[in-house]
């Protein structure tokens, strides 16, 4: 079953973060660095790394921690202040998640906007580059992900998402790929029929990857092929418990960390909630439990 996690607030600190997500079972984690809308940051309280690692640690959540880049980042902008911006908090995100020994930083590429996609995509394919150089001593990956396609973004499939990557920079291992479930059902992938294989057959053949680095598991309320983004918890949108129940059950998802981007209710209890459904779905669950309407599909 892959490792599963979510996106934790990380409001007070982000060892507060880690010490949630054990509290909550979790084997997987993803914070903001950052408020998702702001592009200063302040900086790490002392001991904070510390106290980080050492959460992590004892949650048993090494190798499987990571960031998640502000939302006002545009990588593709014909707006080079804008641009340049973006590529200069994307460095610091990268080397405060390698302080934090973090595995990746998650990247939306960015949007096109009215303007010809072949240029957004050159320019895209540019900062990244100049991003990832800049940021060369941290050993954390960029991870690009997948897109719903709205507004001119760029990035709505796994073949897309590599043709704004340096190949280089792909074999170096130091841009890798997360795909989000209801961004894949959005971009058009059904992922009740054979979207799922037509998306990994993608990551195979322009990654050289069986799976990405990282699964966002959201459902979705919206229509397939909307180019909209919208999460919901498994189980209470369009892909219900028969498409997690397929993903749970795949060999070679066995190590994927799968993160939930869900409100997380208070104390997280609408997180908790979603983790025991997935749980309760996977392979080797205990036979006979109640099944609820939501678990059904």
């Amino acid at each position: 079953m892959p490792r599963l996690g979510a996106h934790l607030s990380a409001a007070g600190g982000v060892s507060r973060a880690a010490t949630a997500a054990a509290d909550l079972g979790c084997q997987a984690l993803q914070v903001f660095l950052r408020a998702p809308g702001r592009w200063a940051a302040a900086a790490l309280p002392g001991g904070e790394a510390a106290r980080f690692l050492t959460a992590v640690r004892a949650a048993g959540l090494a190798g499987a921690c990571f960031a998640h880049a502000p939302y006002l980042l545009n990588l593709a902008s014909g707006d080079r202040t804008l641009r340049a911006r973006s590529v200069a908090v994307l460095v610091a995100e990268l080397r405060r998640a390698d302080r934090l020994r973090m595995a990746g930083v998650v990247l939306h590429p960015g949007s096109a906007g009215a303007g010809p996609r072949p240029d957004a995509e050159a320019r895209c394919r540019e900062a990244i580059t100049e991003a990832v150089e800049r940021a060369a001593t941290a050993t954390t990956m960029l991870l690009v992900e997948g897109t719903a396609g709205a507004g001119g973004q760029l990035g709505r499939t796994p073949g897309e998402l590599a043709s704004l990557v340096e190949g280089g920079l792909r074999e170096a291992g130091k841009v890798g790929v997360c795909l989000d479930t209801a961004h894949l059902w959005g971009a058009g992938y059904d992922l009740l029929g054979d979207g799922w294989e037509r998306a990994l057959a993608e990551l195979a053949e322009h990654w050289g990857s069986a799976v990405p680095h990282l699964l966002h598991g959201n459902d979705t309320s919206v229509p397939l092929g909307s180019h909209r983004d919208r999460h919901a918890p498994p189980g209470e949108g369009r892909l219900g418990a028969r498409f997690f129940r397929r993903v749970l059950a795949e060999g070679r998802c066995a190590t994927l960390p799968l993160v939930l981007e869900i409100p997380p209710g208070t104390r997280n209890e609408l997180v908790r909630e979603a983790l025991d459904r997935l749980r309760g779905w996977s392979p080797g669950a205990r036979r006979g439990r109640r099944v609820s309407g939501r678990d059904r599909g």
